[in-house]
Parts: structure tokens; C-alpha cells; sequence
């Protein structure tokens, strides 16, 4: 399976968990320039809790590599505050902010993560989406089961809105594409109390190589992102799922194989 169809990598890159696993713990390090040469993507989970200023986002474009690509969240403010109602300053707020990022032709996604306390409502939702620009590809992810319903699912694929497939606790693993041009994948982890405090095992990573070539034959690009954080797993899952598939690591990076970056997992064995 080519790369570039397939782009993986994490939600977020800044954790200073990180350090001593990920990043080196000696110098100073840019933590994005350096994950840029790991992976070829990167989920921005920041812009959910603030809208980032403009100049933010110019270093963001500045620090990484010009085939690199983002996805980012739509602040909470639109999502859980708002309810997607009465959200047009803030819509505009957030596309605004990430024009250098789409000036550069960087970011393939944003993020609508609804909360777990918001039903269906297909007027409201209509009503939302119909703000929505039609570029970048806007990925929804449902929390809640209502949204999980043929006509949420049609307006989805009315809109040319892209479904995100989901690996958590609480809703089911479903490989249903609404856009062709972008599928969307969020490895969440399944912890018990905190679901991104998780390990993926080899096992679990396996049983999704097949799940991600059947969702690659049907889409145009796959992005898909580990939100496990904790202890730097993600970034250690992200690379073992790359390795499964046979991706190297991407085209701009000086690297001919994925670097052993990680150190030992929490219990002493080898990653």
C-alpha cells in the first residue's frame, strides 16, 4: 500500500511525557520540527481548548516540512458550550486562524468532536453544517449512540462530510465511509478510567491491518491518529500500526527506516 494514501500519526505532539521516550532528553529540542521527521501528520487536540492566534499557526507552517499535513480540532466553545448553536463568531474565529496552514495547502481535516451529552437533533445539525465551508474536509466524531442513525449518516454524506471511525470504551468499531475523498480514524485507547492512560498490544494493532486496507480500498486518503498519550504510547503504537502496514517513515525525512525512538515500555520490556 503506497504512502501518502495513508497518513498516520498523533493527537497532539507536545507532552513532556514524552521526553526521554520520544524526544531526547538533553538539549533543546523543537518538539514539532522533530515529530515532522517521524510522521507524516499530525491531529492539533491544543485548538480545542483555545482558538490559537494566527502567528501560532505561522510557526506551525514554518517548523515542518511542506508535504507534511494537519488535522485540527474545532474549539469546545463550538462543540460543548454552544452546542453548534449561535456559533458563527466563533466558526469564523477558527477558520480565520488557521489561514496560513490553509494558504499552504497543509491542513486535509478539521475535527468536529461532539460531546457525550449531545443528542441527534437533525434540524440543529443541519442547520450547523450548513455554516460549514466546503474546504478543508470537515471529519464528525459521534460520542453519543442517536447520532448513530441513517439520517445523521445521510446528512453526513449530503454535506460531503467525512465519518470518523473510532476505537474507544463505549461506541462500536464501524468502518461506514459518508465522503470517498477522506476516511478518518481516532484510536482512543480503552482504559478504565481515563481512556487514553492505554496500551495497544501488538494483538490489538494487528486486528485493525485489515480494517485499514478495507477502509484504504474505498477511500482516496486515510488519516488517522493515536490519542493515547499517556507515557508516550501513542507515538509508540503509531509506528508498530506503520510498521504492520509497511510505511516507512515520510518522504522528506533523511531517516530509510523508522527510527527506534522510544525507550522501554513502563514494565521494562522492550517496545
Amino acid at each position: 500500500m503506497a504512502d501518502g494514501k495513508l497518513l498516520f500519526g498523533c493527537s497532539g505532539w507536545d507532552y513532556p511525557e514524552w521526553v526521554g521516550r520520544f524526544y531526547p532528553t538533553r538539549g533543546k529540542v523543537d518538539r514539532l520540527a522533530r515529530y515532522a521527521q517521524v510522521f507524516p501528520a499530525v491531529e492539533v487536540d491544543s485548538s480545542f481548548y483555545s482558538i490559537p492566534t494566527e502567528r501560532t499557526v505561522e510557526g506551525w507552517d514554518r517548523r515542518t516540512p511542506k508535504g507534511f499535513r494537519f488535522a485540527a480540532k474545532f474549539p469546545q466553545e463550538i462543540t460543548h458550550q454552544r452546542r453548534l448553536e449561535g456559533c458563527e463568531e466563533a466558526l469564523k474565529l477558527h477558520y480565520s486562524a488557521f489561514r496560513p496552514l490553509l494558504r499552504s495547502g497543509k491542513v486535509l481535516a478539521f475535527l468536529l468532536q461532539l460531546p457525550p451529552s449531545l443528542p441527534f437533533d437533525a434540524r440543529k445539525v443541519r442547520a450547523f453544517y450548513e455554516k460549514l465551508p466546503a474546504s478543508p474536509t470537515v471529519a464528525v466524531e459521534f460520542r453519543e449512540r442517536s447520532w448513530l442513525c441513517p439520517e445523521s449518516l445521510d446528512l453526513l454524506r449530503e454535506f460531503r462530510l467525512s465519518t470518523t471511525i473510532v476505537d474507544e470504551p463505549f461506541l462500536p468499531i464501524d468502518l461506514t465511509l459518508t465522503n470517498p475523498s477522506l476516511a478518518y480514524v481516532r484510536w482512543h485507547g480503552k482504559g478504565s478510567n481515563i481512556w487514553y492512560d492505554y496500551r495497544y498490544s501488538s494483538e490489538e494493532l494487528r486486528a485493525w491491518v485489515p480494517r485499514v486496507q478495507e477502509v484504504a480500498s474505498r477511500a482516496t486518503t486515510v488519516l488517522g491518529f493515536f490519542n493515547n498519550h499517556f507515557r508516550a504510547e501513542a507515538p509508540a503504537n503509531a509506528l508498530e500500526l506503520e510498521e504492520m502496514l509497511g510505511l516507512g517513515p515520510p518522504p522528506w525525512s533523511s531517516r530509510l527506516d523508522h527510527p527506534s525512538v522510544l525507550g522501554p515500555s513502563p514494565d521494562g520490556t522492550p517496545r
